[in-house]
């Protein structure tokens, strides 16, 4: 009687439990897929963070180009605003500082240089002069030499065109300052007040002396 007992009990307590296996088992399932849609949804904002972080540099860059007028391509130096490292030549005595270089989707590099502050018909010979320098600069850093360079007036671009003529003059100007010494310093017309503080020439040089 006893082992007939023991029997129906085990055999009750088994349908019990088999009549609240279902229950569990569709709760549990029903766990691990809001655990699943959680996941989801948060690798899902992850990603769009990590996508809209990516886009905004990029974003702010074209943005910036619009604003200014720049040429299409990539900004990969930028000097406006006075932070920039100077680009030194390996080639030749040279160093520069342009307010912009843009890499056009060609590979080539493109010069530019702001002068905001002046209003002219035609291009200032200093000015073209110190596009000329940066250009000779960037056919020596970049496989693909620059074509042209770009200056910006107040109220009109200039497109510079790099020609070997162009080049030439920075050459005769590299060997003019090659003989300039204590007794010949260097020709010039007019100059910077700043530039001739910083001048080693300035106290011979009849315009450093006047600043």
């Amino acid at each position: 009687m006893v082992a007939l007992f023991l029997t129906r009990s085990a055999h009750l307590t088994a349908v019990k439990g088999a009549a609240h296996m279902p229950g569990n088992s569709s709760a549990g399932v029903t766990l691990i897929c809001l655990a699943v849609v959680a996941i989801v949804a948060l690798l899902v904002l992850l990603l769009n963070e990590y996508r809209s972080r990516r886009r905004t540099p990029r974003s702010a860059q074209k943005a910036e180009q619009s604003r200014l007028g720049l040429p299409e391509g990539k900004i990969v130096y930028q000097d406006a605003d006075g932070s920039g490292a100077p680009l030194l030549a390996t080639s030749y005595p040279l160093s520069g500082k342009p307010d912009y270089v843009i890499l056009s989707p060609e590979g080539v590099p493109i010069p530019v240089e702001l002068k905001l502050n002046t209003d002219a018909e035609e291009p200032q010979r200093n000015h073209v002069m110190q596009l000329a320098v940066y250009l000779v600069i960037l056919e020596d850093l970049y496989d693909q030499p620059p074509t042209y360079g770009v200056l910006r007036y107040a109220h009109r671009d200039f497109t510079i065109a790099y020609t070997d003529a162009l080049k030439r003059k920075v050459a005769r100007r590299l060997l003019e300052m090659e003989h300039c010494d204590d007794q010949h310093p260097p020709m010039l017309a007019r100059q910077l007040p700043s530039k001739c503080r910083s001048c080693p020439f300035q106290p011979i040089c009849p315009i450093g002396q006047r600043q």
